[in-house]
């Protein structure tokens, strides 16, 4: 059976001032649904923020498996880099301009928590490997054959993209799957024990993932409707649980509708850097040296400046985004106004306007004022919240 958003034109009755104007929109009947749940009409926005983001349509509808992320990923900065990161690999394969965007439909909670859990006779729906231990092995027996066995696969990050067809509808076109994989296991021997740590090196993952990979696309293709629907996969590596910046996505192929095998795949050559480290300083010495001088001459001029936290985003050698926190007490909102100027004039005369740049100015955990300056552009936005 097709997946199909069926288009129809509506007549929306608006109490001036108290809702936005949809009048001018789209509405859809959203047939893309789990079998237990009611249609429901959904709106296709006349706008998108920008030509690499994809609209997305309203109300905005959560995924089958929500909850799941947040439960499997140990760093939370991992999340919104798996996410995003998926979202903007998916533009290389399904066009943001014929493209909408909705959470993944297809993944159940509980299905997508089995196919996450371990290999065992009883159970063939895991995709990590089964473990051959039992109570009465000694502690080193069980640490062993954990060390052998790791937990490879924490997740898989589900989206759907969806285009119009020519008979006025539109319809699912396309999933992308993150196969978000481990860089350190860690376990216990038994509950309250102390917690032993593996680390699994690129290839060690790669392989692995590459094999649950082609059985998470064997088993997408068994689903009613989605023999024929592309599907692009991403292989994202996570950072340790305690990194200070994300993983990165390592590799990403895309199997054409029709098709269940797994060709070549094309490595993605992208990292996350923390600002200041040894690692930026050998990438980036430029930058680094840049950041440096940046943060001096904050110094010169407000003693109560506490230092700045950054994280690079870059694609081979070259930087792509740039965003620096800057922690901050401030006495007043003339000296939030007047320390957000002068780090204002500080990026315009000290970063180059080749990659995007984001300011975060912080105090007691709340941000003061935001500082944005994307690819290109010679002067950044500024806007002080007011307190």
């Amino acid at each position: 059976m097709k997946r199909l958003l069926i288009l129809l034109s509506v007549i929306f009755i608006v109490l001036a001032g108290c809702a936005p104007d949809f009048s001018n929109q789209e509405e859809v009947v959203d047939e893309n649904m789990p079998d237990d749940v009611a249609q429901e009409s959904a709106i296709i926005p006349n706008y998108s923020v920008s030509d690499q983001e994809y609209q997305i349509l309203l109300p905005y509808r959560l995924s089958q498996s929500r909850g799941v992320t947040t439960n499997q990923v140990a760093n939370r900065l991992d999340i919104p880099a798996l996410e995003n990161g998926l979202r903007r690999h998916s533009t290389d394969v399904f066009d943001p301009g014929n493209h909408y965007f909705q959470e993944g439909q297809q993944l159940g909670t509980s299905e997508l928590y089995s196919w996450l859990a371990r290999e065992s006779d009883s159970d063939e729906l895991g995709l990590n490997p089964s473990v051959d231990y039992d109570e009465e092995d000694d502690e080193e027996e069980i640490i062993e054959e954990e060390r052998d066995n790791p937990r490879y696969l924490s997740h898989i990050l589900e989206q759907n993209y969806l285009v119009r067809t020519d008979d006025n509808t539109v319809q699912l076109a396309g999933i992308s799957l993150g196969i978000a994989m481990k860089s350190n296991y860690r376990f216990q021997t038994e509950i309250g024990g102390p917690f032993y740590y593996e680390d699994i090196s690129e290839q060690a993952m790669l392989q692995e993932a590459s094999v649950i990979a082609e059985e998470v696309v064997s088993r997408m293709r068994q689903k009613e409707g989605l023999q024929e629907v592309p599907i692009m996969i991403g292989i994202y590596r996570e950072a340790a649980r305690d990194a200070l910046v994300p993983g990165h996505f390592v590799a990403t192929t895309t199997v054409q509708g029709g098709s269940q095998s797994i060709g070549n795949w094309d490595s993605v050559d992208e990292q996350y850097v923390l600002f200041p480290s040894s690692d930026a300083r050998d990438l980036d010495p430029d930058l680094s040296a840049t950041i440096e001088g940046f943060k001096s001459e904050i110094a010169d001029y407000f003693p109560n400046y506490v230092g700045i936290i950054g994280e690079g985003f870059y694609e081979g050698d070259q930087i792509r985004k740039l965003t620096l926190e800057i922690p901050i007490e401030f006495n007043g909102q003339a000296e939030v106004v007047g320390f957000t100027q002068y780090v204002y004039g500080l990026i315009m005369d000290s970063f180059q306007p080749h990659f995007a740049i984001e300011v975060n100015i912080k105090s007691s955990d709340q941000q003061q004022s935001l500082i944005v300056r994307e690819a290109g552009e010679e002067e950044p936005i500024v806007h002080i919240y007011e307190r």
